[in-house]
């Protein structure tokens, strides 16, 4: 007996035999409905033919939604903003960072204000220092006119009078 039972076990006619597979499920078919969205197409020329132009026309589409789809779920593209004007999230980063260049900001402009009191100040300076400098060229003329009256009177007096043999009597010190 074990002999037919090992013999069974290893003949090669043996068969197995197995249950078929039932196909997946699909789910129950929805209702559908149609809707269609108008896109413009600007005027343009065929690339293939540069004589054929096509002129600006709008082009619709139709989209297959379900049914119990709401029609106020999609907007025409004209109503969204573009992403340039959309703000960012709200990031304490992104605040930190504001705030830093806030501070920055306000720190250039307050130097900015020192710079322009400087330079007013400095100008102030500038005009009294040239107010100055004309004051002492023309103090400076002066006196040299007088130093050369002052010599003249003396040469017109040692002429009536000795000749001083002193060259230092008759020298303007400075």
């Amino acid at each position: 007996m074990v002999a037919v039972v090992l013999a069974g076990c290893a003949s090669p006619n043996a068969r197995v035999v197995q249950a078929p597979v039932p196909p997946p499920a699909l789910p129950a078919a929805s209702e559908r409905k149609a809707v269609e969205t108008a896109y413009a197409v600007r005027g343009y020329r065929d690339s293939g033919s540069p004589e054929i132009r096509h002129e600006a026309h709008i082009v619709f589409r139709r989209t297959l939604v379900p049914a119990n789809a709401d029609a106020n779920d999609t907007a025409p593209r004209t109503v969204f903003a573009p992403a340039s004007y959309t703000p960012l999230p709200a990031s304490e980063e992104l605040s930190a960072e504001l705030a830093k260049q806030k501070a920055i900001t306000a720190e250039m402009q307050d130097m900015h204000t020192a710079m322009a009191a400087t330079q007013t100040k400095m100008q102030a300076q500038y005009a009294q220092l040239v107010k100055q400098t004309g004051e002492a060229l023309r103090l400076r003329d002066r006196m040299e006119a007088e130093r050369n009256q002052t010599r003249a009177n003396a040469a017109t007096a040692s002429d009536g009078v000795a000749a001083t043999t002193d060259p230092r009597a008759t020298q303007a010190k400075w």
